[in-house]
């Protein structure tokens, strides 16, 4: 067997978790830059400074990151001349503009930081980048050896952003834990893999336990334990499963059926993201789609259920798409990469069948 090492991104969480800043940092320079969404940046911005004021950490500037994670804008970043400059890189916001931020310090090699201000995906603890071209479609993933030195997640921020964040990060956190577990099933597991499966789980019975209160605690605008439970596992915890379950890259169990049918549905011509079509909804969806296709049509039911609790859709016309839709993008659903590792074949027919299934069904 080869050496190997494992390492998990630490985190610090809280309604002042920016306080601990200093302290985690200082070990890698003096000067930060902070690249991140520009409300994202309005809502961390004091607490950052403040923070930092009177530390050994600097905050050279505050720099937007664009509006797509693309190779482009990555390259354009590490020009300006405040990034050349720091020492390492904070990434604030959500998933594109933290996963921005990691292109441009794997190529700059500079140390980064996460500071999620919303809950909805794990790109701030897991060592991927999705990268999109300039048109907004699906480019390709990018694999780090390395994730954030340290994750910062105020509670307060995350309880005071918008909603439909959160609510999409419950389906694309759950759906970690179906994809992960059918992916690996009849494996002879490592004990790093056999970990993320097993860590898996809690994507699922953290979602159930404390989804439907995390919600109504956002809207409110608590930083409530329950909405703390909910962004930590959709935060870090779908991190964690995903760098354990893919370590090496060559053996991903990371990918399903839920991912590939969003992936597929992004090559349509009509299929635009909106508040009804953010990733982790459709995904939540692709979910029902997986657990048809793979014979679970009673656990499907009891998804349905808590779906229906927390508004997530049960039906293809809550996400705005039709079984002839489903049929045009099978082709590219079957050749997505999170089909690569699979127990047994996916095909167009189990697909449409699938939507069809669950299109009738009240």
């Amino acid at each position: 067997m080869e050496n190997y090492s494992i390492l998990i991104p630490s985190y610090t969480v809280g309604p002042e978790a920016y306080k601990k800043v200093p302290e985690y940092c200082k070990t890698y320079g003096r000067t930060a830059v902070v690249i991140g969404g520009t409300k994202a940046m309005a809502a961390a911005r004091d607490k950052l400074l403040a923070a930092t004021q009177g530390s050994e950490i600097t905050i050279l500037d505050f720099v937007h990151y664009g509006t797509e994670c693309t190779f482009g804008t990555a390259k354009i970043l590490e020009r300006h001349p405040s990034v050349q400059k720091a020492d390492m890189i904070f990434a604030v916001g959500g998933g594109k503009a933290v996963d921005t931020a990691k292109l441009v310090a794997l190529d700059l090699d500079k140390p980064y930081f996460s500071f999620p201000t919303i809950a909805s995906n794990c790109a701030a603890s897991s060592s991927l980048a999705i990268v999109y071209n300039e048109d907004g479609s699906f480019c390709e993933f990018v694999h780090f050896l390395n994730s954030a030195r340290h994750i910062f997640i105020d509670t307060g921020i995350i309880a005071n952003s918008p909603i439909q964040y959160l609510w999409a990060g419950i389906g694309d956190t759950y759906a970690k834990y179906y994809e992960v577990s059918v992916s690996a099933k009849g494996e002879h597991l490592e004990h790093y893999k056999a970990a993320g499966v097993s860590l898996s789980r809690m994507c699922i019975d953290t979602m159930m336990d404390h989804g439907e209160q995390a919600l109504k605690d956002n809207r409110a605008g608590i930083p409530s334990y329950d909405l703390e439970q909910v962004a930590l596992t959709i935060i870090v915890t779908t991190g964690w499963v995903s760098m354990l379950v893919a370590r090496d890259h060559t053996m991903d169990y990371n990918g399903g059926v839920a991912h590939a049918f969003f992936y597929g549905l992004c090559s349509l011509p009509n299929f635009t993201e909106d508040e009804n079509r953010l990733h982790g909804v459709v995904v939540a969806f692709g979910v029902l789609m997986l657990l048809v296709i793979d014979g679970r049509k009673e656990e499907c039911e009891a998804l349905k259920a808590f779906n229906r609790k927390v508004n997530l859709p049960t039906k293809l016309s809550d996400i705005g798409v039709t079984v002839e839709d489903v049929a045009k993008a099978a082709p590219e659903m079957v050749k997505d990469a999170d089909l690569e590792h699979y127990p047994y074949r996916v095909t167009e027919e189990m697909l449409v069948e699938a939507a069809r299934y669950l299109d009738t069904e009240e």
